[in-house]
């Protein structure tokens, strides 16, 4: 592929002229469910311009929050370790150092994710916000000098994507400006003479780039920036000059969708899926506090004779009439016979459908209630079964996301820490392995869970047969078992023995054993000596007496 300026920024404005509808829909998404979001369309918005004018009523707003955040603390949560470094085979698996750095590995890559300056969890958050609103979330990964990864979470609207044979997105063309005094500090003089001149004299004026980042055609593989399997571009669009060249080991752009369909590149999310409810409960709400205001401040009926003008409606406010009007004739309120309570009750519907439809009843797991509202009394068991329910149902969802997202999440992020010498080096037989990344999320535990409930009501039925016939227990392998449920269970395998420990721990007991055994039969010998010869001590004295009663 041509790094050629012009032929960049041709593939740039293909791709940007293909999706116009796209950006109308995310628009009237944003304005309703993300208004710091609404640049769409409205690229030009001035600081702190007012953008909530179309929102008369905020579920979808909440809901979309606390969508991302139970998302967010479901498959990449900040307290409890998600994922787990594998390899691809089995059998490498079992051996016990490569069990250990994998392990180390794991928890070095969490501590990085967690980590405040590698800014991911602020990121993420940002990111599932995209994700639910638009059905597609970009995050960059790059790594700073000193600081190893840092994450990032780049704005949809400035985003374009392609996908690749494979049906994952490998090439993006991102957009952004910038002011040219920070231009200049990341490329120097490689930038348009026109803001190296600005950095010098308007250091605050702001210049448009864009950074293009796809595959490389028949790379060579080697270490040098242009030998790397990733083509990266910076291009100022405007002069069409390219500003600088390298390349990647791995895509730094991470992109995934909710869902998508076949021929369509970018995802559908449930704010699209909302969009037609979110209208609604909008327009609802707007009729409605108009209807409440007539209740409240009612039109009135005044008689067109009797009354001096103007009429005041004021607290406290005076009307004068002629004497003598019946009371048909004074001034009364319009009876429109609205029904604010209708509204009201249809609002509170789709305000629920909303909150299903961003997955609210999934995500943040309620407590079980009855219709009144009573919460109902369930074991831990029966709660359990029930939110291991619920979370399979995210199931499809979540396969994608791990696919698209956090799989190359890990690994990108695995790569740098590798490079940047962040992680000691691994064992010999790991140099060429494949990794794969495990999930300890709740979804996943939730999905391998069946496995482990069903060896456990295995064992309970088999119970009582094994009072009968005890055979029918040795026939299970109790340290397979363990082993299966820690697998499944996501717990770290350096809680069990290897395989030497345990035969250098049978050897030691053996030992001790025998030299127990040689000890118990050195006692029984000597104490058999002793006897004998306090026997033979016994006989020589009654020998001695004898011949001495005989000589007397």
């Amino acid at each position: 592929m041509s790094s050629d300026a012009a032929t960049l920024v041709q593939e740039y404005e293909a791709l940007k002229s293909e999706r116009g509808n796209w950006e109308n829909m995310w628009q009237d998404i944003a304005e309703l469910m993300i208004p710091r979001r609404a640049d769409f369309t409205n690229r030009y918005r001035a600081p702190g311009e007012q953008r909530r004018d179309r929102i008369y009523e905020s579920t979808a707003v909440r809901a979309l929050v606390r969508g991302a955040s139970g998302l967010h603390n479901t498959l990449t949560s900040s307290t409890v370790p998600w994922f787990a470094l594998e390899t691809e085979d089995r059998e490498l698996m079992k051996n016990r150092q490569v069990q250990l750095w994998l392990e180390d590995a794991t928890r070095r890559c969490n501590s990085v994710f967690n980590a405040p300056r590698s800014m991911f969890h602020q990121s993420a958050h940002e990111y599932y916000l995209d994700l639910l609103a638009f059905g597609t979330g970009c995050m960059y990964v790059t790594q700073e000098p000193g600081m190893g990864p840092v994450f990032k979470s780049y704005f949809l609207g400035h985003t374009y994507i392609a996908e690749g044979k494979t049906g994952m997105i490998d090439s993006v063309y991102r957009r952004f400006d910038d002011t040219a005094r920070s231009l200049y500090k990341q490329f120097g003089n490689k930038l348009p003479d026109e803001i190296v001149k600005a950095a010098d004299k308007e250091p605050f004026r702001r210049f448009e780039l864009l950074h293009i980042v796809r595959p490389r055609s028949n790379a060579p593989g080697g270490r040098t920036s242009k030998q790397k399997p990733f083509l990266s571009v910076y291009v100022h669009s405007e002069s069409r000059k390219v500003v600088q060249e390298g390349g990647f080991d791995e895509m730094p752009y991470i992109v995934s969708r909710w869902q998508k369909n076949s021929m369509e590149v970018y995802g559908r999310g449930p704010g699209i899926e909302a969009l037609p409810d979110v209208r609604m409960i909008n327009e609802m709400e707007r009729v409605g506090l108009i209807a409440l205001q007539k209740v409240v401040d009612p039109p009135l009926l005044v008689p067109d004779d009797g009354f001096l003008s103007p009429i005041r409606t004021t607290p406290g406010g005076l009307n004068y009439y002629r004497a003598g009007l019946g009371p048909q004739d004074r001034i009364a309120p319009l009876q429109t016979g609205g029904r604010v309570d209708l509204n009201e009750a249809k609002i509170g519907q789709v305000r629920a459908a909303i909150e299903r439809t961003f997955y609210l009843d999934l995500l943040e797991l309620p407590g079980p209630t009855a219709a009144d509202g009573d919460v109902l009394r369930f074991s831990a068991t029966e709660i359990a079964a029930r939110q291991r329910d619920r979370l399979n149902i995210l199931g499809p969802i979540v396969a994608r996301q791990e696919a698209e997202f956090l799989g190359p999440l890990v690994i990108r992020t695995l790569s740098v820490m590798l490079r940047a010498q962040m992680l000691p080096p691994p064992p010999q037989v790991l140099l060429d392995a494949d990794f794969k990344v495990s999930y300890s999320n709740p979804v996943a535990i939730a999905q391998r869970a069946g496995e482990l409930a069903s060896i456990s009501q295995l064992i309970q039925f088999l119970v009582p047969f094994a009072q009968l016939d005890p055979t029918v227990i040795q026939r299970f392998q109790t340290g397979r078992v363990a082993e299966l449920a820690a697998e499944i269970l996501k717990v770290s395998p350096s809680v069990f023995k290897s395989t030497e420990e345990m035969m250098q721990e049978q050897q030691a007991e053996a030992a001790q054993q025998a030299q127990q055994q040689e000890l118990v039969q050195a006692n029984a010998i000597a104490e058999q000596q002793n006897l004998i010869s306090m026997s033979r001590r016994n006989e020589s004295v009654a020998t001695l007496n004898e011949a001495r009663a005989q000589s007397a």
